[in-house]
């Protein structure tokens, strides 16, 4: 069975900005996201054209989009502004610090042999250890895949409405891939409707 996580809020928020969420929704799996992730997609104006495709998106997803609580979330949920503030100045890598919390809860929990695909955008996630059964993979390699896969018509086009909407989206072709307990590299599109 699949898992897709999303640690950090990049792909979330690309994915929003360019109002094709409906691409996640193919996974025929649950969706994990930290909790904090799911406060920085959520916490902008009410007025924010994406702030409420987001919250349409988790609301219609329903538990299948499953937030996991880390400890940096649940002591950012009881700062105010101006104590968030200081510890974004203090300890600006304290959203990092939630996703090495979150990998090391999917290391620890998902059983060996479950998959799990993490989708991220954050350059610190390429080094952290999610153990064997977890494929990591950077957005636009995904995009790639989905170009591939037939489910949009080019990755090149996508990535430069992401850049022409003002948000920086590197090329990054990085995919590490799981392993079975066989030692065989497991598919991940296998969970995906393509069609």
């Amino acid at each position: 069975m699949l898992d897709l996580a999303i640690p950090d809020s990049g792909p979330l928020i690309t994915f929003g900005l360019l109002d094709r969420l409906d691409l996640l929704d193919r996974f025929k799996c649950p969706i994990l996201v930290t909790d904090m992730v799911s406060e920085e997609v959520l916490r902008g104006p009410d007025t924010a054209k994406d702030k409420i495709i987001f919250e349409r998106w988790f609301e219609a997803r329903g538990n299948r989009v499953q937030t996991v609580d880390t400890t940096y979330g649940a002591m950012w949920k009881e700062l105010g502004p101006e104590a968030r503030e200081r510890v974004k100045r203090l300890h600006p890598n304290a959203g990092e610090l939630s996703i090495r919390e979150f990998s090391d809860t999917l290391r620890d929990t998902i059983p060996e042999d479950d998959q799990v695909l993490v989708l991220f955008e954050e350059h610190a996630v390429k080094k952290m250890k999610f153990g064997p059964h977890v494929t990591l993979i950077h957005t636009f390699a995904f995009m790639l895949a989905l170009e591939n896969l037939g489910v949009i018509p080019s990755a090149n086009v996508l990535h430069a409405e992401v850049l022409k909407r003002g948000r920086n989206l590197a090329k990054d072709l990085f995919e590490r891939r799981a392993l079975t307990n066989a030692g065989l590299e497991p598919d991940w599109q296998i969970d995906y409707d393509a069609g």
